[in-house]
């Protein structure tokens, strides 16, 4: 039942309406002012808002769009809509009303001269399609930065939009954002389920329409969407035609019943599914139990290649006794995630092995139990059972590494390394939190114990990550924390010292920070580019290659160009694709492809990238860059930098994040 607003809530609407319809013109902001203060309590609640637009033809009236940048409707942009919405204060509550009063005139209560229905009904679809990352908010930067009171009344606006505008206007933009995050391979896939299931519930799909005659067009491309959502609501509901008219129980049963050529026949199948989409649900789980022993068959269902096949043949009693253990359907996504951890071939490193071995037999730490039970409620799988299973999808894919809503990007860009380069020492790490309770690394000439620290940049858990990190990432995020903390007041960056001391020895120890800790500036901006340059740019670098990930940091911006704050990601590697050089980078933010500026915008397919990666132009990347790691010995020629590009990137930089900064050192190139 719908809450009923309080009648002092509707009286001071109501009074500062009245006193902004009654205003004189050199007094009508003020008015608006006050207003906008009721208009703050009323978008709190899904009913306040319904309230507003129920009055917006009065409020419209009364001019609170007058002589602002809301003022005429015909100049509003839809793609500008969400960062106005992120701004908070009284910025985003214009903007709300704004999006109230267009919906209103597409539903016929509000008429608007030049704004016809049909155009205000287009303008939402665009707005939706537009503020996706609101409508299924993710888990990046601008994310976790928004306000929570803003965040909540940007969360009834969208939901209200979904009520009043037809989904299946956008069908071809839920399609490409089903598609776009499930190509990333995410170990946590919880967003695409969460749009498929909106779809699977909301909107028809039809991928065998026909065609009219007079609309072959349009219909073709709604083919084609429908076709595209079908691909992704199959793997999820029916990844074959037994399992899609089957509940998990009754699937269950009936491969309990099943002779070998049914179960080829499933595996075939839902194999082609996780394959095409790498999304693994509790069929998959089930499959894979029943055919556990069964060589061939789980080949087939996990897709292996010929290194996974090599794996599972020389592994086979391991791989049948984790599968009993950690596959069930409430762990069904690490069904993927140990098809590629065969590929991956690191069964066969005997530090892996053995770690695996340890975890499955392993008496958990009360707290650390707890905390797993608390985390993942219910009467599914145990706490050591979710650590297992998502130990398998952590050293399978660890470019699906991802922080979740937590301010923790070093933490998870160190367990994204760790998986790829050492993944014995990975499980070490898991193994003594997950008993202990607490975790050990050395610094400089000390042992910094996370018992002994309290917390740092996190005060508390998102738990809406896979079970590693919600094990380590507490205990890496102290570390770090205490390890900065020992670094500063150097003459520094202190990511100089700690970097290397927290991921390793894969480390270079070349260093280069354009931030000036002392000064809180930037400093020698053009030598710093030329450096960098000069190691990562295949013109200048000698061709000298990375080795491992070099973890640097970045400016994060907006899409305004406005400085969200410091980022850190990794760069995996430098190519040329089609006479461009691009960096492609780890970012662990979940969401490889988050605006970095309104022409800054990282893709994650079309341009070589592989499942997990992000890639820039390189001047584009360079332009957003604040410190990075590099070889002393394969630094290349300096000074062969062409001067254009490095002012072409500074020009770029100080239109953005370096309007923050006092440049100490002249960026111009004389």
């Amino acid at each position: 039942m719908a809450a009923k607003l309080s009648d002092h809530t509707l009286d001071g609407f109501n009074e500062t309406l009245e006193g902004l319809r009654s205003a004189p013109p050199l007094l009508k902001e003020e008015h608006t002012r006050r207003l906008l203060s009721q208009v703050d309590v009323l978008t709190d609640s899904p009913e306040g808002l319904h309230h507003l637009l129920a009055r917006i033809p009065e409020l419209a009236e009364a001019g609170v769009f007058q002589a602002g940048p809301w003022e005429n409707p015909s100049r509003l942009v839809p793609a500008l809509v969400g960062g106005t919405l992120r701004a908070g204060g009284a910025t985003t509550l214009m903007e709300i009303l704004s999006e109230l009063r267009i919906m209103a005139v597409a539903e016929g209560s509000l008429a608007l001269p030049g704004f016809s229905r049909a155009r205000a009904s287009t303008f939402l679809r665009e707005v939706l399609v537009n503020t996706l990352d609101l409508l299924f908010p993710g888990d990046t930067e601008a994310d976790r930065v928004m306000d929570p009171g803003t965040r909540k009344k940007v969360g009834h606006l969208m939901a209200l939009l979904l009520e009043r505008v037809p989904l299946e206007d956008i069908k071809g933009a839920l399609a490409t954002e089903i598609e776009l995050v499930c190509l990333q391979r995410p170990i946590v896939p919880d967003r695409a389920l969460k749009i498929i299931r909106l779809v699977q519930e909301n909107i028809p799909v039809d991928p065998g329409r026909e065609r009219e005659h007079d609309r072959e067009q349009d219909d073709e491309r709604q083919r084609e969407d429908d076709q595209r959502l079908h691909r992704y609501i199959r793997a999820v509901y029916a990844p074959s035609p037994e399992a899609g008219s089957r509940s998990l129980e009754e699937y269950r049963t009936f491969l309990e019943g099943a002779d070998r050529s049914v179960l080829e026949r499933e595996c075939r199948a839902l194999g082609a599914t996780m394959k095409e989409t790498g999304l693994a649900v509790g069929y998959h789980a089930l499959l894979l139990r029943e055919v556990a022993t069964r060589r061939p068959l789980v080949s087939l269902l996990l897709d292996l290649d010929q290194t996974g096949q090599a794996e599972l043949e020389k592994h086979r009693d391991l791989v049948a006794e984790l599968i009993e253990e950690a596959i069930h359907p409430g762990t069904a996504r690490s069904v993927y995630g140990l098809g590629r951890l065969l590929d991956r071939g690191v069964l066969s490193h005997q530090p892996v092995q053995n770690g695996l071995e340890r975890l499955r037999s392993l008496e958990l730490h009360p707290d650390v139990e707890d905390a797993v039970r608390s985390a993942r409620p219910g009467s599914g799988p145990s706490p050591n059972q979710y650590l297992l299973a998502d130990c398998l999808g952590v050293l399978g894919q660890p470019l699906g590494m991802a922080q979740g809503k937590n301010p923790t990007c070093q933490s998870a860009r160190g367990i994204s390394l760790w998986s790829r380069h050492a993944p014995g020492k990975l499980l070490g790490m898991i193994r003594t939190v997950a008993k202990a309770n607490e975790l050990s690394m050395r610094f400089e000439a000390a042992v910094i114990r996370s018992s002994d620290l309290g917390l740092g940049l996190m005060k508390e858990m998102d738990p809406h990550v896979d079970t590693v990190s919600l094990l380590l990432v507490p205990h890496l995020d102290r570390i770090y924390s205490e390890m900065m903390l020992r670094s500063t007041h150097r003459g520094d960056d202190p990511h100089k010292w700690v970097n290397p001391a927290m991921y390793g020895h894969w480390i270079p120890m070349g260093f280069l920070s354009a931030y000036d800790y002392a000064t809180a500036g930037i400093r020698d901006y053009e030598g710093f580019l030329r450096t960098f340059y000069a190691t990562h740019h295949p013109d200048f670098n000698r061709g000298h290659d990375l080795a491992y990930p070099n973890p640097v940091g970045i400016f994060l911006t907006a899409s305004s160009g406005d400085l969200i704050g410091f980022h850190a990601i990794s760069i995996l590697r430098v190519r040329r694709v089609r006479n461009d050089v691009r960096v492609y980078f780890y970012n662990p933010n979940g969401e490889g492809r988050q605006r970095w500026h309104s022409d800054i915008r990282p893709t994650v397919a079309g341009n070589g990238e592989r499942p997990g990666e992000s890639s820039l132009p390189f001047h584009q990347f360079a332009s957003r860059l604040y410190a990075f790691h590099f070889s002393p010995s394969d630094v290349g020629e300096v000074d062969a930098v062409h001067d254009e590009w490095i002012q072409k990137v500074t020009e770029v930089a100080r239109a953005s994040w370096g309007t923050s900064y006092i440049w100490a050192v002249p960026a111009s190139i004389p």
